[in-house]
């Protein structure tokens, strides 16, 4: 019977596949099979008792293919349909018809079949892959239902429904419960973070700052892309430094030199066209060096200087630019936020980041206009010089 059940089941999702149904889907009917023998063989139910439950699970997603508004009844007339073509007793036909009605119109059930039934499916909907199952679950709602509740209503009703359910069997009680409770934790979470951003006041869950904050530290894959991009960015600065001072030193010198020839008054006398290509150098090497010294000069973002709101210093709390006006209890109220919210930390980085490009895109500029500046008086200096040479 449950072979037949799994063929059929098979058979339509394949016949009707819906590449929407990112949730109510044939994996989701497999799943429920597993649940259903994991909790009903500690509950050691009767062979028939299990055969009526796991063809429940199968047919269970099968009335989305149909009518995803209203599931239920097209999946009790796929049932219906199934067990007449095999006579099924028609009392326990009507027993599967039940526990279909049952978890759909959340339900409280009246008898142990029920009940396993009941927290099978609620252990893998609230089990350990929670929110992976949600968010597939919202979106598949919105792909079909063409509306999208905003972040916060969402959260909300998924935190009514996981306070309302409950399991009935000792082994659900004892194996899912604590998931359960992990769940609750986790959206309560993310009602507060969305409370934070729309500046309602939420009350911190501990009363010390610097508390509780492993679990919001970044996973090691975040923190790898933040510490590659943060040590390129220093390395590059220290490059364009690096050739910022040698074309420094280079016009410098250069300079001191023309400055001192520019002196001799019978070397313009004597050569004037030299004294020409003494002066094409001067104006180009000075403008070079203007442009070597602008790009290694120090620049200091300061993004919070004028900022009163907190929410907004909160926001602009790495480099020190955005934070040395602020006193040490408003820094540290600041940086408290920010190990709170795994949020509100990525985008400090990450603005920080983007401040440190744009710090050296500008050295970069100067930089090249620099080094093409030189390099164009050096080639119209030579030019002039050998012109100065050729003349009699």
């Amino acid at each position: 019977m449950l072979a037949k059940a799994e063929s059929t089941v098979f058979e339509l999702f394949k016949a009707k596949q819906d590449s929407r149904l990112l949730y109510h889907n044939y994996e989701l009917a497999a799943k429920l099979v597993e649940s259903i023998e994991e909790i009903g063989g500690h509950a050691n139910l009767a062979p028939s008792s299990m055969e009526m439950l796991c063809v429940a699970a199968w047919f269970y997603p099968t009335g989305y293919l149909a009518n995803y508004d209203q599931p239920t009844e097209e999946t009790v007339k796929n049932i219906a349909e199934f067990l007449t073509a095999e006579d099924y007793p028609k009392a326990k036909t009507e027993k599967i018809k039940d526990l279909i009605r049952l978890v759909d119109a959340q339900k409280v059930p009246v008898n142990e079949e029920q009940e396993v039934f009941h927290d099978a499916f609620y252990a893998l909907q609230h089990g350990e892959t929670y929110l992976t199952k949600i968010a597939l679950l919202q979106l598949e709602k919105e792909l079909f239902q063409k509306t999208a509740l905003s972040k916060e209503q969402w959260v909300q009703l998924q935190m009514q429904k996981l306070l309302t359910t409950k399991f009935y069997t000792p082994y659900g009680k004892l194996t899912f419960e604590s998931d359960l409770a992990n769940n609750i934790l986790s959206t309560k979470g993310q009602l507060q973070k969305i409370k934070k951003k729309k500046n309602i006041f939420v009350e911190p869950t501990t009363p010390n700052a610097f508390q509780d904050l492993e679990p919001a530290v970044p996973n090691r894959a975040i923190q790898t892309f933040f510490r590659t991009n943060y040590r390129n960015h220093i390395n590059l600065s220290a490059i364009a430094d690096n050739k910022a001072n040698i074309m420094i030193s280079v016009n410098a010198i250069l300079l001191s030199v023309l400055i001192s020839l520019m002196t001799y008054k019978n070397l313009a006398e004597t050569k004037p066209m030299i004294l020409m290509a003494i002066i094409v150098f001067f104006i180009t090497g000075l403008t070079s060096l203007i442009f070597a010294v602008l790009s290694a000069r120090p620049k200091v973002t300061a993004v919070n200087k004028q900022a009163k709101d907190k929410i907004l210093q909160q926001k602009n709390i790495v480099f020190f630019g955005n934070f040395v006006h602020l006193d040490l209890d408003e820094y540290e109220e600041a940086m408290d936020a920010v190990f709170r919210d795994s949020e509100l930390m990525y985008g400090n980085m990450v603005r920080d980041l983007y401040f440190l490009g744009k710090v050296l895109d500008k050295k970069y500029r100067y930089l090249t206009t620099s080094y093409n500046i030189f390099m164009v008086g050096f080639v119209a200096t030579a030019i002039t010089l050998l012109i100065a040479l050729m003349l009699p």
